[in-house]
Order: structure tokens, then C-alpha cells, then sequence
């Protein structure tokens, strides 16, 4: 939903630019954005709490290097951020912006993204406090 609100707004923003008048995207798309960024953080947020669930019951889970965490997430957003000015530039090349929104774009999106939030996901339960499993103090 965020994606697909993001791409309407893209669309509505260019081809007002194209005529000369400032975008006026209809309120439901800011309803579509808005309620697919909560939708976001619910899963964020849930697949930390079920992951550290996991790791606190299971402590002798093996985990990814560090670094091979940093550097999908980086491949990852690298890739999103490319695709993105690479469709920004197709669609600013058409003398009438196309309004239909291209799904496989939409999917290339969720798809990137996807390898961009896991592993963070994944950091974020290894280095917060919270997450961690509890150790004992020794006395």
C-alpha cells in the first residue's frame, strides 16, 4: 500500500509538472501512504519481538556475521535507491506520463525493501538491550 500510494503521488507530481501546475493528489492516496506506513511498523515491530522471542528461548542460535547483515542491507538499498532514479527518469521521459502504476516496479520495491529491513531487523535484536537474553550475574 505504501509503494502503491508513493507511485500514484510520483505520477499525479510529475505530470503536474509537465503541465505547469502544482500536484493536488486526491486524499485517499494520503489515506493509502499513511495507513500502508502503520501497516510497515506493525511488521517491523513484530518480527522484533517474535525474533528476540526466538533468540531468548534458543540462545545457542547461530546468527549471520555482522557484516554480511551490513552489506545486504547496503546492496539492497543501493539497488532500491537505483531503481527508483532509473524509473523516475523513464517515466520523466514520456512527452504524457503514463498514470498507470507498473506493478512489477511496485514489486521490485517491496522485494528490495524487504532485503533492506531483514537484516536491520536482525541487528537491531542483536545490539538492543532489551531484546537480548537476560544473563545472570555471578556472585
Amino acid at each position: 500500500m505504501l509503494f502503491w500510494a508513493l507511485e500514484r503521488t510520483s505520477l499525479v507530481a510529475f505530470a503536474a509538472d509537465t503541465h505547469g501546475r502544482a500536484a493536488q493528489p486526491p486524499f485517499s492516496i494520503y489515506v493509502m501512504m499513511f495507513v500502508g506506513l502503520i501497516l510497515v511498523n506493525f511488521a517491523v515491530f513484530y518480527s522484533l519481538s517474535e525474533w528476540s522471542k526466538h533468540l531468548r528461548r534458543n540462545p545457542q542460535t547461530l546468527q549471520a556475521p555482522v557484516w554480511v547483515l551490513f552489506s545486504i542491507a547496503a546492496v539492497s538499498g543501493a539497488a532500491l535507491i537505483t531503481g527508483i532514479a532509473n524509473h523516475s527518469a523513464f517515466v520523466q521521459s514520456h512527452e504524457v506520463i503514463p498514470m498507470d502504476i507498473d506493478r512489477g516496479f511496485i514489486a521490485y520495491q517491496v522485494v528490495t525493501t524487504t532485503f533492506v529491513l531483514a537484516p536491520l531487523v536482525l541487528l537491531a535484536v542483536r545490539w538492543s538491550p532489551g531484546y537480548r537474553p537476560r544473563v545472570p550475574d555471578e556472585d
